[in-house]
């Protein structure tokens, strides 16, 4: 196992150390929840093709009520009280496991978390509505959002 790790590091250009250390921040963070609140691994192609299937109203629908609902659920059976930073901890956990391609910068008055991911216009809708509606239920405030092709940029409120 350490001998793959280390493999792992030099494919990712990361020291053992920090490659270990995010393993372990994810499990922490993550990883552990997955089982235990019923979340499936899926393909991207598969994703895809399901959630270009449906129409935009529809995807709203979901992301507002099933999946918003859903991951409340799941973000109080991990913790009761979540900070700015915290939600964005739990969000950068999601898109690792998800390998979705994200940054985030901080300035003086907030975070701009950008996700880039290559499933088009309605996965996107998807991401926005989610997180949007998820950030409001479980921190009680707004959240700016800004799309462009393949490119999500969230803008949180430093607090």
């Amino acid at each position: 196992m350490i001998a793959e790790l280390k493999k792992e590091s030099g494919y990712e250009k990361v020291n053992f150390n920090s490659l270990v250390l995010k393993i372990l921040s994810n499990h922490v963070l993550w990883g552990r929840y997955e089982r235990k609140v019923g979340l499936l691994p899926m393909t991207k192609p598969f994703v895809n093709a399901a959630i270009h299937r449906l129409e935009d109203k529809e995807i709203v629908t979901l992301a507002k009520v099933i999946e918003k609902e859903t991951f409340s659920n799941i973000l109080h059976f991990m913790r009761r009280d979540y900070t700015v930073n915290d939600f964005i901890e739990i969000l950068r956990a999601w898109l690792n496991v998800a390998w979705m391609q994200h940054n985030v910068e901080q300035n003086q008055d907030s975070y701009i978390f950008t996700i880039q991911h290559e499933l088009g216009e309605k996965w996107s809708l998807y991401v926005e509505t989610l997180v949007k509606e998820l950030f409001y239920d479980i921190i009680n405030k707004r959240l700016e959002i800004k799309s462009k092709r393949g490119n999500i940029t969230l803008i949180f409120p430093v607090e």
